[in-house]
This record gives structure tokens, C-alpha cells and sequence, in this order.
């Protein structure tokens, strides 16, 4: 089971990659597997060149059980929340690049079109400042306690955090959060070019439009189209899995 986990997290990560949502090699992906364990990636490699083993096991203070590598200080990041938030799986930290243009504004973003719909009420802004990265407890709490409640959080000047009961649904949710960001900046950008105000989606609507969405069985074709795609750009990561799974 932890090997499916492992390559699931890199399919993520390769696939977060692929859709510009990455930055060299900063971010993490974890999944919670125990009490005080998460499988997560490895310092070093950026989320395109992700393989099996480099994906670590640690407890959430950040100490390395089963694997070889080494983790920055910023995996606190993903182990304080994982400690708070008990039930939470899955995490994606990535610093994608509409996001961060847009966390600049300190503000959510309004919901301008059908897909944003699904992460309607499950976006949040955490911090009013950016103060350095995010490795001690005092300033992750709030971001822990923000994803109890939302599916997404904006981290200003910094980057985004989603969550998910698996990493398929966290890695959706960042895709999702990021088209969301960057129809709101277009949308802006054509409001100033043609002197109109926009007319966002109303809550009410854009909730219920959710509820309907979350009827369809939307997730395991995707996630399979995704993979598709990922196997015709990244054959060394199936062969990598196919190793590992052979051994």
C-alpha cells in the first residue's frame, strides 16, 4: 500500500509540474499513514523529476523513519497541520504562480465561472504579512486551523496550501484553486481594458452549483486522463514504479 502511496504523490507532483504550478524545487506533498506518520517528498528534487524513492517516511516533527534523504525545516509546514487536524490525509504545498500574484491582494477570490463553483465557501486567506518561512508551530497553527474549514487556503506573498482525503482530491484542488486565481486576474485585466464592472457568481448560486457538481462521479476519469497524459510525457517515472513494484 505505501508504494501505490509513494508513486501517487509523485504522479501529483509531476502533474502539478506539467500544469506550471511549481517552482524549481520548493513544496511538499504528504499523506498521513499513522499517528505521528506521513510519507512525503524528499529535499532536493523539484516536483518534475519525483520518483518512489524519494518519497520519505517521517513522523510529524519531521524525523526521518524509512527512507534516505534529508528534509528542510519547512516540512513543519505539513507536520504541525497533520498534528492538529487529525483526520486530515492528504496536503499539497506548491507555489503556483497565478496564486501568488494574487495573494499579494490579501483578499479570496470571487467566483467567476462554472469550475470555481466546486471550491465555493472552501477558500481562505491566512496572515496579513508575510514574516519568513512557515517552519515553527505559531505560525502554522492558523493555517491548520483554517483547513479545518476550508479546502484551500492562500498563504500571501507565499504560495497555497489545499487538502484532500487523498492526494488526487488535494491535487485537484490546487489545479482548481490556481484556474480560479487566474480567471480573476484575466477577468480584471479585461474589466480595466474594457471599462466594465464584472459580475461574479453569487455565493448562493455558486453553492448550489457545487452541490449538483459534487453528483457526478467526476474524480477516478479524471485522475485517469491525468495519468494518461502524465505516461506520454513521463515514461521514467511508470518504469521507476514498475521497478520498485518488481522488487
Amino acid at each position: 500500500m505505501s508504494e501505490n502511496l509513494k508513486f501517487d504523490i509523485c504522479c501529483a507532483a509531476r502533474m502539478l509540474f506539467r500544469a506550471g504550478l511549481s517552482v524549481a524545487n520548493a513544496g511538499h506533498i504528504s499523506i498521513a499513514i499513522g499517528e505521528d506518520r506521513m510519507l512525503v517528498n524528499r529535499f532536493g528534487p523539484s516536483f518534475a523529476t519525483l520518483t518512489p524513492v524519494d518519497i520519505l517516511t517521517c513522523d510529524f516533527s519531521g524525523k526521518i523513519l524509512d527512507g534516505e534523504g534529508w528534509v528542510n525545516d519547512t516540512i513543519q509546514l505539513h507536520g504541525v497541520i497533520h498534528r492538529h487536524v487529525p483526520d486530515l490525509v492528504a496536503l499539497v504545498h506548491t507555489h503556483p504562480p497565478a496564486t501568488v500574484t494574487f495573494s499579494a491582494f490579501r483578499k479570496t477570490p470571487e467566483i467567476y465561472d462554472q469550475e470555481s463553483c466546486i471550491l465555493a465557501g472552501d477558500v481562505a486567506i491566512v496572515e496579513e504579512e508575510y514574516s519568513g518561512l512557515a517552519s515553527k508551530e505559531d505560525r502554522i497553527l492558523p493555517m491548520a486551523e483554517a483547513l479545518r474549514e476550508h479546502r484551500a487556503i492562500l498563504l500571501p506573498n507565499h504560495g497555497a496550501i489545499t487538502r484532500g482525503p487523498n492526494v488526487q482530491l488535494a491535487t485537484v484542488a490546487m489545479m482548481l484553486l490556481e484556474g480560479m486565481v487566474q480567471r480573476n486576474l484575466s477577468v480584471a485585466a479585461s474589466a480595466r481594458a474594457l471599462g466594465v464592472e464584472p459580475k461574479p457568481i453569487a455565493m448562493e448560486a455558486a453553492l448550489t452549483a457545487k452541490r449538483e457538481i459534487a453528483k457526478i462521479p467526476f474524480l477516478q476519469p479524471l485522475w485517469a486522463d491525468l495519468l494518461t497524459r502524465l505516461r506520454q510525457t513521463d515514461a521514467d517515472l511508470f518504469e521507476s514504479f514498475a521497478d520498485v513494484a518488481s522488487a
